[in-house]
């Protein structure tokens, strides 16, 4: 069932407020200032944007979440989680220097959206929808070529996704 923006706007409140309580009590627990970590609305057209870049009706979920959210930033999140703005999405399918295919035992047609702070790349795959975290491979022109150890479906769907980067918030609450 596709996501609404109705639910996105739940998303995005709930996980601001677990991100400012997560920053407060970020120093005394670790020692150490916090960098970023916060989820910020949409101020443009990204959905239409990125619908456009598609010009298939794919990834409509991811579709839906660029119309309402500009960027999330979980930087001392376990080790980061980093979903990009939409004009980096849009740039990295038109060809810079991010893959939209993926070459393994199974090949992937993907729209690469965000990454980690272990240099996993975070992509949804275009035919199920499954959004999978890519491990260290080649990037050759759009195609990234990866062993199959090192693609992990993170969730059967965007908003699957979505609970995934709450949960793991939650989990590092100080």
């Amino acid at each position: 069932m596709p996501i609404s923006g109705p639910e996105i706007d739940d998303w995005i409140d709930e996980m601001s407020a677990l991100a400012t309580r997560f920053v407060a009590g970020f120093e005394a627990a670790y020692g150490y200032v916090p960098g970023g970590n916060y989820v910020s609305r949409a101020t443009g057209d990204g959905g239409d944007a990125l619908a456009g870049a598609l010009g298939d009706g794919s990834a409509r979920d991811l579709v839906e979440f660029y119309a309402r959210v500009e960027e999330v930033c979980l930087a001392d999140v376990g080790s980061g989680y980093f979903v990009h703005p939409v004009d980096h999405v849009v740039h990295g399918m038109l060809g810079d220097a991010k893959p939209t295919r993926v070459v393994s035992t199974r090949n992937r047609e993907i729209v690469a959206f965000g990454s980690d702070g272990g240099g996993a790349l975070f992509a949804a795959d275009r035919r199920t929808e499954e959004i999978i975290r890519l491990g260290a491979g080649i990037l050759l022109g759009d195609v990234y070529e990866v062993d199959d150890l090192l693609v992990d479906v993170i969730a059967e769907d965007f908003p699957g996704f979505l609970r995934f980067l709450h949960d793991e918030l939650l989990r590092h609450m100080p």
